[in-house]
C-alpha cells in the first residue's frame, strides 16, 4: 500500500496519472483486514434487517397474489441490499479518512453517518432507480450510470457536498477512468463468484433453500465491505490523479 495517494495534495510519480487504479484491489483487501472488526458486524446486522423486509414484502404481497409477491420479492431485495451498501460505505469512508487525517485541512473531520443520512439515502433512491430504469431497456446504460455514480457516497462523506453534487462530482472523477473502474469491480466479481463455488461446495448437504440463504448471507457480508472499501479508495486515487493532472498541466503553462 502506497498511503501517499490517500493525500489529495500528492502529484504522484509520471505513471501514475496513466494508471492511478493500478494495485487498488490490493489495498483494498489492506483496509479491509484493518477496518474489519467494524465493518463485518455492521455488514451482518444490515443483511439480517434486509433479509427480513424482503420477507415481509414476500409475505405482504403473497396475502393478495403469489405472482405479484415473486415480481416483488427480488427487486425489493435489491433495493435494500443497495441500501444496507450505501450506509456501510459511508461507515467506511469515514473510518478510512479517520486513519488519513494528516492528508486533509487541520481540524477536517468526515460527515458521520447521522449528518449525511439524509444525502446518502437520498443518492440511493436516485441511483438505484436510475439504475434499474436503464437497465429495463439496455444494459449498457445502467452498467454506465453504476459506474459514473460509483464514488458518489465518499464524495457525500469527504467534501460534504449534497447529493446532486455528489453525483455529478462522482462522474467528473470516475470521466476518464470508466473501463479502468469497470475493470476492478469485476475483478472483485469475480473473487465473489470464485468464493461463492467453495461455500457451495461446503454447505452441499444442505436443502437447497438454506444452502442458497446461507452462501448469499455469507457473501453478502463479506464483499459488501470490500467493495464499499474499494469505492472509497478508488475516490482518493483519482482525486490524486486530479490533482497530478492539474500540476502538469499548471507545469506546462509554467514552461
Amino acid at each position: 500500500m502506497n498511503p501517499q495517494w490517500s493525500d489529495p495534495q500528492w502529484t504522484g510519480p509520471p505513471s501514475f496519472v496513466e494508471k492511478p487504479l493500478s494495485g487498488v484491489l490490493g489495498e483494498t483487501w489492506q483496509e479491509y483486514r484493518r477496518h474489519a472488526a467494524r465493518l463485518l458486524p455492521l455488514a451482518t446486522a444490515g443483511i439480517v434487517v434486509a433479509g427480513a423486509a424482503t420477507e415481509l414484502v414476500r409475505l405482504a404481497a403473497g396475502r393478495f397474489n403469489p405472482l405479484v409477491a415473486l415480481l416483488l420479492e427480488l427487486p425489493a431485495a435489491w433495493l435494500v441490499i443497495k441500501l444496507v451498501e450505501f450506509l456501510l460505505g459511508a461507515v467506511a469512508a469515514g473510518l478510512i479518512l479517520q486513519t488519513r487525517v494528516s492528508g486533509g485541512a487541520p481540524g477536517f473531520r468526515p460527515a458521520r453517518l447521522r449528518e449525511c443520512l439524509g444525502e446518502v439515502t437520498t443518492v440511493w433512491l436516485v441511483t438505484s432507480f436510475a439504475v434499474v430504469g436503464a437497465a429495463l431497456f439496455f444494459l449498457i446504460p445502467g452498467i454506465y450510470l453504476a459506474i459514473m455514480w460509483s464514488v458518489c457516497v465518499p464524495v457525500i462523506v469527504i467534501e460534504r457536498v449534497g447529493p446532486r453534487a455528489s453525483l455529478g462530482r462522482s462522474r467528473q472523477l470516475i470521466s476518464g477512468h470508466g473501463w479502468s473502474v469497470l475493470g476492478r469491480l469485476l475483478a472483485l466479481s469475480l473473487m465473489q463468484s470464485v468464493a461463492s463455488s467453495f461455500l457451495r461446495g461446503a454447505f452441499f448437504w444442505l436443502p437447497p433453500a438454506w444452502q442458497l440463504l446461507v452462501e448469499n448471507g455469507i457473501m453478502y457480508i463479506v464483499f459488501i465491505p470490500a467493495a464499499v472499501v474499494m469505492s472509497t479508495l478508488i475516490y482518493y486515487r483519482l482525486v490524486a490523479a486530479e490533482a497530478a493532472d492539474e500540476a502538469v498541466a499548471r507545469a506546462a503553462v509554467g514552461t
